[in-house]
């Protein structure tokens, strides 16, 4: 690892373009500089099918760090796509956020890892565009699988993460439903390519960003970190790091709590920073 540095960056709105892909040409460099050690990751809100079809031109060799997957609820090397990390909630835990979400009238996806390693997002119903548009387009351009259930409480298997994209104020409604249960993190943003929608998640309180860059810290061995990203949730991965790089369209509060914008783009900036380090 060049220095000990471990470079970590989010997907959406802070590496990708706003079609969710990598910008043309930037596969082959980062390539190019992880062929000369240099460490990269990624810390993203999505799950191994969606970043794996994203990241499909990256090149993960055997002793590639993990990548943080849901905002640090699962880290997963890449290579074998086995987790290497996980935050479950537990069983009394996940029913009580059930309960709170049926009696608010919340129609969340919830994910839950059904023996041990496949991931299956629930639902009950679809409410608005905005969640019908999540599914299809992570149907049918990730082949993720959906379930459609009777009851929120049918969910099977061992309760992760969940997810509501709705209204800011139907979204606040559901943060505040779970003010009292005890165990858990939550985080709420707008969406950075469709402003008016916003997501709450709300995940273990052991899994975060931040927790995403303590564990890969840890994994890796790195002395420094540094990472980017552009939106609310990326804050804590911003605490947790050495130092954090905002990027040119991120929100206000971002560029506020980043030591450094990425004028040129993620790749450019590592790229830089390679040349003046001497790597």
């Amino acid at each position: 690892m060049k220095s000990k540095t471990l470079f970590v960056s989010d997907l959406d709105g802070t590496l990708l373009t706003p079609q969710a892909t990598l910008r043309a040409g930037d596969a082959d460099r980062i390539n190019a500089l992880t062929a000369r050690g240099i460490q990269i990751t990624y810390a993203t809100a999505r799950t191994i099918e969606s970043a794996g079809k994203i990241l499909s031109d990256i090149r993960f060799a055997s002793d590639a760090p993990p990548v943080s997957l849901m905002n640090g609820v699962l880290a997963c090397d890449m290579a074998s796509r086995h987790y290497v990390d996980s935050a479950k909630f537990s069983t009394g835990c996940a029913a009580e956020i059930l309960r709170c979400m049926s009696e608010s009238g919340s129609c969340p996806f919830i994910y839950a890892l059904t023996d041990g390693e496949r991931l299956m997002t629930h639902y009950t119903d679809i409410r608005n565009p905005a969640m019908q548009a999540f599914m299809d387009e992570r149907k049918v351009r990730y082949g993720k699988p959906f379930r459609k259930i009777d009851n929120i409480m049918d969910v099977e298997g061992d309760v992760i993460y969940f997810c509501i994209i709705a209204p800011e104020e139907d979204v606040l409604r559901a943060y505040h439903s779970v003010d009292n249960v005890a165990g858990i993190k939550r985080t709420y943003y707008e969406d950075s390519y469709a402003p008016g929608t916003w997501y709450l998640e709300i995940f273990d309180e052991k899994a975060s960003k931040k927790h995403a860059v303590e564990f890969l810290r840890a994994y890796t061995g790195a002395e420094r970190v540094i990472c980017f990203g552009d939106n609310r949730n990326d804050l804590p991965m911003f605490e947790a790091a050495d130092f954090a790089v905002a990027v040119p369209n991120a929100v206000q509060e971002a560029k506020d709590a980043a030591d450094d914008i990425a004028a040129d783009g993620v790749v450019a900036y590592i790229e830089q920073y390679a040349e003046k380090m001497g790597w």
